[in-house]
């Protein structure tokens, strides 16, 4: 093809696009009107039926609003009047999740602050133990600590810099830990610590991680493991918060843990010596005396039951 016939062809499709354009604008213009008006006129049918104190007929259309017009003008002040009323209705589970549309939809909307708070309130509330919810058979019962976290996760989430962020990922732990899933609290409390290092919250997190290792010590080698590294939680609370509330209890742990070990080690040393395994025996009593305050009754002891074994 030839330049002229080409650049002939290139001013047809420019000219045909450019129609195209002129057609298709008014004609979205006037789509976008009339979806304004639509949620204009719902909106003020549900200003109107939360006026006459109709909440179920001003939520069905605030919710209609978002829903079926979700970039309107009103869809964000109609999200959080459904929240609101929901909210003030007691169905805090719908709440929650009209609030969570309004954070996660339309974070510039003037009542986002507002909607941070009142959703973290139900979250911790769930956490608590006050919400519940109706069965089927009409009895009410507390929210599961499954659905509790999965709330918290959320609040934590919506606002990850905010204090609601480290508050949330520490009462998920607080739930776990209360239902004696240790694993989980002890996962959820490391989270703390490692991603909100200078929260309110960490100090105590940290020690708990410690408290959860001591309480879940077995016998045998797992029990030996578990109380290292809980003597490592509370020797890290001590060198991260030294000046926390929990300091001084994290002290008194690891003087617990010391004394522990240095009964552990001298019931070893018996127990070998019992069985007439002299080599074993002295060794143990060396480590009662390495890990205890000389002059402590164990330590004079295992003294002693070396020079009488010919250690």
């Amino acid at each position: 093809m030839s330049p002229r016939p080409l650049f002939l062809l290139l001013i047809a499709v420019s000219f045909f696009t450019s129609c195209t354009s002129s057609i298709d604008n008014p004609q979205l213009s006037s789509t976008i009107r009339a979806g304004e008006g639509k949620a204009q006129a719902l909106y003020d049918k549900a200003r109107a039926a939360e006026a006459a104190g109709k909440s179920k007929n001003a939520i069905k259309s605030y919710r209609a609003i978002t829903r079926e017009h979700p970039m309107s003008k009103a869809a964000a002040d109609a999200s959080f009047r459904e929240a609101s009323l929901l909210d003030r209705s007691g169905k805090l589970l719908e709440a929650f999740d009209a609030y969570h549309v309004l954070i996660t939809k339309y974070p510039a909307s003037p009542h986002y602050s507002e909607a941070i708070k009142r959703q973290e309130a139900v979250a911790h509330a769930a956490a608590d133990g006050n919400l519940k919810t109706p069965t089927l058979i009409g009895i009410k019962t507390r929210i599961e600590p499954k659905k509790a976290t999965d709330m918290l996760a959320k609040v934590r989430d919506n606002a990850p810099r905010s204090p609601s962020a480290s508050r949330a990922q520490f009462t998920i732990g607080a739930v776990w830990q209360s239902k004696e899933q240790y694993p989980k609290a002890n996962a959820a409390y490391r989270k703390v610590v490692r991603n909100y290092p200078q929260s309110k919250e960490a100090p105590e997190a940290q020690y708990r991680i410690g408290e959860i290792l001591v309480s879940g010590a077995k016998d045998g080698n797992q029990d030996t493991a578990n109380l290292t590294r809980a003597r490592e939680a509370f020797d890290d609370l001590l060198l991260r918060y030294p000046n926390s509330k929990r300091a001084p209890d994290a002290r008194r742990e690891i003087k617990n843990l010391a004394s522990g070990e240095v009964q552990r080690s001298y019931d070893v040393a018996e127990f070998y010596r019992n069985k007439e395994k002299t080599s074993s025996a002295i060794f143990y009593y060396r480590e009662t005396l390495r890990k205890s305050q000389p002059g402590s009754p164990l330590h004079n002891k295992a003294k002693a039951w070396i020079a009488k074994l010919g250690g």
